[in-house]
């Protein structure tokens, strides 16, 4: 009887990699290789994903629209392939979503500048398709008070 019990809990516990793998959520679009023979992984596809290199670059931008007491949030979102050097491939750059154009511009230039640990897949460096997602909030905080220190606020949900 033990060892029935120990051969079943062996299976419970020995599942395959890639069954554990395919129960996580994938991100992004599944995209055509520009690189013949090379392909594209997402990051439920492989052992290690690509990870920013560094401090990420903030976006060089400043609101278009005068801001207001009540915080204005500003969204960007993009999918792009990160090659096995790291470096985000720019004719893979594509726009998901974005709130404001000018914003959008900004984040689409800073990608050009931000590099990546190359993902990984059985020891060996792999493209990914990697999403990219940045918000700002911007608000006008205006004191009364004689120390002329702005009041706390929370942190606006974007």
């Amino acid at each position: 009887m033990r060892i029935l019990l120990l051969c079943l809990g062996a299976v419970v516990l020995g599942s395959p990699l890639e069954a554990q793998k395919s129960k996580r959520r994938c991100s992004g679009t599944a995209v055509d290789s520009l690189a013949p023979g090379e392909r594209v992984y997402r990051d439920c596809e492989v052992d290690r994903v690509a990870k920013p290199r560094g401090d990420i670059p903030r976006p060089q931008w400043t609101p278009t629209s005068t801001p207001t007491s009540v915080p204005m949030c500003y969204r960007a979102e993009f999918e792009f392939v990160v090659d096995t050097l790291g470096v985000p491939e720019a004719a893979t750059i594509r726009r998901v979503s974005s709130s404001d154009a000018s914003f959008e511009l900004a984040v689409r230039e800073q990608i050009d500048r931000m590099r990546y640990e190359p993902a990984q897949l059985d020891g060996r460096r792999v493209r990914q398709l990697v999403v990219h997602q940045s918000k700002v909030a911007v608000a006008r905080v205006v004191s009364s008070s004689p120390s002329g220190s702005p009041p706390r606020m929370r942190a606006p949900m974007c």
